[in-house]
């Protein structure tokens, strides 16, 4: 993919994440400096639902970004090497070191996302967060919020059930659009973090829809599956 290209795809689907709007040239143009006209943004955003990024409910209408377009922005958040760690990362290790159900919950009030932790140490699955996401999905159907919370309520049976995923995953965090290790829903996105925590692991989720926020939860997650506990750092310290 050339670099303009990759360019306009990334900047249309942060653009749409954030406002929900179709994805037009001229919205794009206005907003961005590609250094090309709307006609030929036009033509990029042609090529681009050719190969399956977009998608038009209307021939004359904007886009929308397919599995595939989120996808390729969830990867190149994950690729992104970023300075600096999020405002809220500080309360966020003191509460994983002394209590995890409130490390989620902080994690979601943040995320703005349900938000999950699983200790493969205590067997103890803690959820926070159903209210935002539901607040955040955009339904066409009730079957499609009975798939959701189908989805909630199963998600301890298929942390035990479905284990491999996370005992030999080696790559953190990681992205799954649609459906996941742990979800069957099609609206659903969940990004997946491990972390280390005194001798065990917590594998951390944010799940919400597939128009989240890639960037935020991915940038989150790589600090906390590099950080360690101040016990862990006190102790190598002492070491």
């Amino acid at each position: 993919m050339k670099d303009r290209t990759r360019s306009i795809l990334e900047a249309a689907v942060m653009d749409f994440i954030k406002h929900g709007k179709p994805i037009t040239s001229e919205y794009l143009y206005e907003i961005h400096d590609f250094g090309i006209k709307p006609a030929m943004i036009r033509w990029e955003l042609n090529d681009l639902s050719e190969t399956g990024f977009f998608y038009q409910t209307h021939p004359s209408g904007g886009r929308f970004p397919t599995d595939k377009a989120y996808r390729f922005f969830a990867e190149e958040a994950l690729n992104r090497n970023e300075e600096g760690v999020p405002n809220i990362f500080s309360a966020l290790e003191d509460s994983m070191e002394n209590d995890i159900k409130s490390f989620v919950s902080k994690m979601s009030d943040y995320l703005q996302l349900l938000s999950v932790g699983y200790s493969t140490e205590r067997h103890s699955l803690y959820g926070s967060g159903l209210k935002e996401l539901l607040a955040h999905l955009e339904l066409g159907s009730t079957q499609e919020l009975v798939d959701v919370v189908n989805d909630f309520e199963s998600l301890e049976e298929n942390f035990l059930k479905k284990r491999d995923w996370w005992e030999s995953g080696t790559v953190w965090p990681r992205v799954f659009v649609g459906q996941s290790p742990v979800t069957r829903s099609e609206c659903l996105s969940v990004v997946a973090g491990k972390i280390q925590h005194e001798g065990g692991e917590i594998i951390v989720l944010s799940i919400g829809p597939k128009r989240m926020d890639y960037q935020k939860s991915v940038k989150l997650f790589k600090a906390l599956g590099t950080s360690k506990t101040k016990k862990q750092k006190k102790k190598a310290t002492h070491e």
